[in-house]
């Protein structure tokens, strides 16, 4: 992103994987279908929407135009929100009570040596012990998430897992307030409960 508000708005549509999720569930018959789902899509939508832009300060036109400005980002939030969505469904359908994880692995191993057999750069930056320490402890928390979501899309409630991952977006504002040092408004407070 090339700004704050383009971060904001990338951070929104990437935040569209748990009602995507919900969505491939209903069309992949893992979920039933009933009126409910689609007006909780719509709040949901909408709470995150208020929740990220902070002060309610939301306008399409804007977006519009931070779209086309910096396409590259919204496509690629909308593509990964797309593919995590699908991932859980073939992780669920794929899996049948194993875990199929190994097999998305060697995919994206796959894919990365590619992009370095055509890219052809190979540059590593200096890692200092810090950098390495950071890198090990983002990586165990990364990867005992993803272990703890295979294990609740494979063997739990679906319903469940899917309506509790929409505290995703809230726990993210959250820390980003926290990091940041700003402060979340009365109307963001409100659309989080």
């Amino acid at each position: 992103s090339k700004t704050a508000q383009q971060a904001i708005e990338v951070s929104i549509v990437n935040y569209l994987w748990p009602s995507l999720t919900v969505l491939a569930f209903v069309i992949f018959r893992e979920l039933k279908f009933n009126v409910f789902i689609i007006l909780g899509l719509l709040i949901s939508i909408s709470g995150i929407i208020f929740i990220q832009t902070g002060n309610g300060d939301f306008s399409l036109g804007r977006v519009v135009d931070n779209f086309h400005s910096n396409p590259l980002s919204y496509i690629l939030a909308f593509i990964g929100a797309i593919i995590w969505a699908f991932y859980c469904v073939l992780t669920k359908k794929m899996g049948k009570g194993q875990n199929p994880i190994s097999i998305f692995f060697l995919g994206v191993a796959l894919t990365l040596w590619l992009k370095l057999l055509f890219s052809g750069q190979v540059s590593l930056p200096s890692l200092d012990l810090n950098t390495i320490l950071s890198l090990i402890v983002a990586s165990a928390a990364i990867g005992l998430g993803y272990a703890a979501w295979n294990i609740g899309i494979i063997h739990g409630n679906i319903t469940m897992l899917v309506v509790a991952s929409y505290f995703t977006p809230i726990i993210s504002s959250l820390l980003a307030m926290l990091v940041l040092q700003t402060e979340l408004s009365i109307l963001s407070l409100i659309h989080i409960l």
